[in-house]
């Protein structure tokens, strides 16, 4: 997570593997439905970390890093960062045709979040998936 960001705590930092894939699903599941989410939101943000990641295992080394931070503006942002070659800027996140192989991770990612940022450098690649949490009650009425 960036260091300064004010109201966030993290919820979840670690290395994730194809060894620990599955438990991070598991644990993903049970945080976002305690951090608010409903099952359909909760089942659409652990798909997008999943597919996050997953594309850091496949194209940048075999592991990718996942920090999951619930902040004060009721949001619930995960970051998935690699060491990987980076993503082309030329590289457009479109669905590709019905009979390729691969290439729709990036675009599963931005059609199941609220927020999707991609950032590329020579250290590497974070995607930033962002998923609005419902408002509090308020404790007035």
């Amino acid at each position: 997570m960036h260091d300064g960001d004010e109201g966030q705590h993290a919820v979840i930092e670690e290395v994730v593997t194809p060894g620990n894939l599955t438990e991070l699903r598991t644990e993903l599941m049970r945080l976002s439905a305690r951090a608010g989410l409903d099952a359909e939101r909760s089942e659409r943000f652990v798909l997008a970390v999943h597919e996050a990641v997953a594309n850091a295992i496949e194209h940048a080394g075999g592991k990718g890093e996942v920090a999951v931070i619930k902040d004060d503006q009721d949001r619930l942002i995960a970051e998935v960062t690699d060491a990987g070659p980076g993503i082309p800027c030329s590289v457009t996140v479109t669905l590709p045709p019905l009979n390729a192989t691969g290439g729709r991770g990036l675009w599963l990612v931005q059609e199941l979040t609220d927020h999707v940022q991609v950032r590329t450098g020579e250290s590497g690649t974070t995607v930033r998936l962002e998923m609005s949490l419902p408002p509090h009650p308020d404790p007035e009425k």
